[in-house]
């Protein structure tokens, strides 16, 4: 099946105004196709935009929060009016909350949901029919996390939406077989991002009982920028989605070090069912 990495092709960025997506966005710019840079924070897509200025009228800025399905509508009226087709949706918009399991609260699991899962399905479900229907190659391509196929200590509530995330590109690849249209899953480990900076503009509706203390957080923060600057850049990630779309690759790993992490997963569960 051919692949839509071609300048005029149209791409959806969700979470593209920085950290992965930004990086998607400039090489996806960079190949030559227009690309819509999806974002919910009104601050990073000023940023972007002064940073993709190059791109002129091919980088288009839009305002969507992934877990409202009105947005999702107003997105795919926004493609059809102004480009006609999507070819590559990138539905990369995540927030990283970690922490214990059984001091968490609905709002944590509320929160983690809608944006790492809801976020993706919300996406699949207002475009792949336009992306079917206009029969061009096409791609949908997820972001979940090394934490979407192991969990880390404190992780279990955001790995609990990113395997599912997963799970939902493993069988809509199976699903799509046959169509114009082809599926992969993007599963970072280290990215030097914000990714775990989100705890500051968490939504008031899912603000949680607890509040986290100053010094804890920043403490926090600063732990996990160090422990991400020494990881992949977010443009070296989008070069590896852009090749991954153009071969059609299921899985998209950011580091082969992973390796024996998965291996001991992958024996763990051959021992746990025997012989």
């Amino acid at each position: 099946m051919s692949h839509p990495v071609h300048p005029g092709k149209t791409a959806l960025v969700t979470g593209g105004a920085s950290g992965i997506g930004l990086g998607i966005a400039r090489v996806l710019l960079d190949a030559g196709l227009h690309v819509i840079v999806a974002d919910v924070r009104a601050d990073h897509l000023e940023t972007a935009r002064a940073a993709l200025a190059e791109a002129g009228d091919r980088a288009l800025f839009l305002s969507l929060d992934v877990g409202n399905r009105d947005d999702w509508q107003r997105a795919r009226e926004t493609v059809e009016e102004r480009y006609g087709r999507l070819h590559i949706l990138c539905l990369n918009a995540g927030v990283g909350l970690l922490g214990s399991m059984i001091d968490s609260d609905e709002a944590d699991w509320t929160w983690s949901t809608i944006v790492n899962l809801a976020g993706v399905t919300n996406g699949v479900d207002a475009l792949l029919p336009h992306m079917l229907a206009h029969g061009e190659p096409g791609h949908v391509i997820a972001t979940s996390s090394m934490g979407g196929l192991i969990v880390a200590n404190d992780g279990g509530i955001y790995s609990s939406a990113k395997f599912g995330v997963v799970a939902l590109m493993e069988e809509l690849r199976r699903a799509l077989v046959g169509t114009s249209v082809s599926a992969s899953v993007l599963c970072p480990a280290a990215v030097n991002t914000n990714i775990f900076d989100h705890v500051r503009m968490r939504p008031e509706a899912f603000a949680g009982k607890s509040v986290p203390d100053e010094r804890v957080l920043v403490e926090a923060e600063a732990f996990a920028r160090g422990i991400l600057s020494h990881g992949r850049s977010p443009l070296e990630v989008g070069e590896m989605v852009r090749a991954a779309i153009a071969a059609d690759a299921p899985y998209v790993f950011t580091d082969s070090a992973v390796r024996p992490t998965l291996a001991a997963r992958y024996n763990a569960l051959l021992a746990s069912v025997g012989a």
